[in-house]
């Protein structure tokens, strides 16, 4: 037995080297030919090699091989033990404790507001999220959010997140549920309270101009075109409903928690990105459906803009974001919460800009870690029963104790320009968050 273990061990290596005009060579040296009969010899002896190989095969059982019925007198060689053993091994593997992958992360906040006319509080967030990697093509996400209401002294606790994805190539991915909206640049990218560079959220992007986020399913990706790339998403969603029988401020407003679809319509929408170069971006995004309310379509769209460098001349890291959306619902007759009917003609449009600096070249260790930023967003709607523009000016401050762990503290001009009649006070004031994520 192992006379033949090491005779096969030998043939092995020799049909490895490349066949008999390998061995040939081999036994003459590099540089001289063989003759015809050492060729002849050699030969042979790989022929006798391979049939010591067969039977040594045929002796050997696969170690933890699976019984396998077989019709009597049949017989299944070792290679197709093997092979029949591996299928089994790979159609148990997902059976298995710890044979996919998953990961808990999310993050979290605490945070201080003292604002003129209302009342100084402290606040703070949780948002758990599950990543699952099933296959390498098979992937799921969920996040839930748990979140402080001062107004009734309880934790709101929502489902903000959950979807499956499946990724059919380099270009395509296809995504089902509860997801982020594509054409909302800030929420998808940049809402997470430790990316935020501010404490509080941009108007516009919020405040029923745009969705946080759909229930529906999409196919998304990325196309290089030579230095540049282009990418892209498309959805099919649940429609949204419209705010009726509510207060003033959200009158008309379009209510994104579309968890049911009333009337039976569908969004379609989408968002492209272009990318120049990798640190630049220029988006646009579109959303149209039905109302349930309403007997003419929502149309919104939203552009954004987005860079980021991190540039030797200014020896630090460079961050710009704006993004700008217009919310478009024809005329109507809205009813208010005590059966008042308003026509108005329900067009909103908003956005925001900012810069953020952060001196990461600096030879000063604590400098590096203070991060600037100055936004300003505003939102027009006084034409609708909110009764007034808003703008504000916000300057803040930021220190990171690590790359995922900040220390936020800004201030925020408020002003609103008000129609007659209308009270709405300005709300300046101090906003204060740590934030981190995990």
């Amino acid at each position: 037995m192992m006379k033949q273990l090491m005779a096969a061990t030998a043939g092995l290596a020799l049909v490895a080297g490349g066949g008999p005009s390998a061995l040939a060579q081999g036994a003459a040296g590099d540089d001289k030919f063989v003759t015809k009969e050492e060729f002849q010899k050699l030969r042979q002896e790989n022929e006798q090699l391979r049939k010591d190989l067969q039977e040594l095969r045929q002796m050997i059982k696969p170690a933890g091989q699976m019984p396998t019925a077989t019709a009597p007198g049949a017989e299944i060689s070792a290679v197709e033990q093997i092979a029949r053993a591996g299928d089994l091994k790979e159609a148990a593997r997902y059976t298995f404790p710890g044979s996919t992958r998953s990961l808990l992360t999310g993050y979290g906040s605490a945070g201080f507001s003292a604002l003129r006319n209302s009342d100084a509080a402290f606040n703070a967030q949780f948002n758990p999220i599950f990543l699952w990697k099933i296959t390498d093509k098979l992937l799921f996400e969920g996040e839930a959010e748990f979140e402080l209401d001062s107004e009734d002294n309880s934790t709101e606790v929502a489902l903000e997140l959950a979807n499956l994805s499946y990724v059919a190539n380099d270009y395509v991915t296809f995504q089902a549920g509860k997801f982020l909206n594509p054409m909302n640049s800030f929420v998808e990218r940049y809402h997470m309270a430790w990316v935020n560079r501010l404490p509080d959220t941009p108007l516009a992007v919020y405040d029923g101009l745009l969705a946080e986020t759909y229930v529906g399913a999409q196919f998304r990706g990325g196309i290089p075109l030579g230095p540049t790339k282009i990418n892209y998403a498309a959805f099919l969603a649940n429609a949204p409903s419209l705010q009726n029988g509510v207060a003033a401020d959200t009158l008309g407003a379009l209510d994104f928690d579309n968890f049911g679809n009333g009337g039976g319509h569908i969004a379609v929408g989408g968002h492209v990105g272009f990318q120049p170069v990798p640190e630049c971006e220029f988006g646009y995004g579109i959303h149209s459906s039905g109302v349930k309310e309403m007997h003419e379509d929502v149309l919104l769209q939203s552009v954004d803009f987005n860079y980021v460098r991190d540039s030797e001349l200014l020896r630090g890291l460079l961050r710009l974001n704006a993004q700008w959306t217009w919310s478009h619902l024809g005329s109507g007759d809205y009813v208010d919460d005590v059966g008042g009917v308003f026509p108005f003609e329900n067009n909103r449009d908003g956005g925001y800009a900012q810069i953020t600096y952060r001196p990461t070249k600096c030879d000063l260790e604590v400098v590096k870690h203070l991060e600037g930023v100055f936004r300003f967003d505003m939102l027009n709607q006084k034409d609708t029963p909110v009764g007034y523009d808003q703008s504000r000016y916000t300057a803040g401050l930021n220190y990171w104790l690590t790359p995922k762990t900040v220390f936020k503290a800004a201030y925020q001009w408020d002003t609103k320009s008000r129609a007659a009649g209308v009270d709405a006070p300005n709300q300046s004031g101090v906003y204060v968050q740590f934030a981190t994520g995990f």
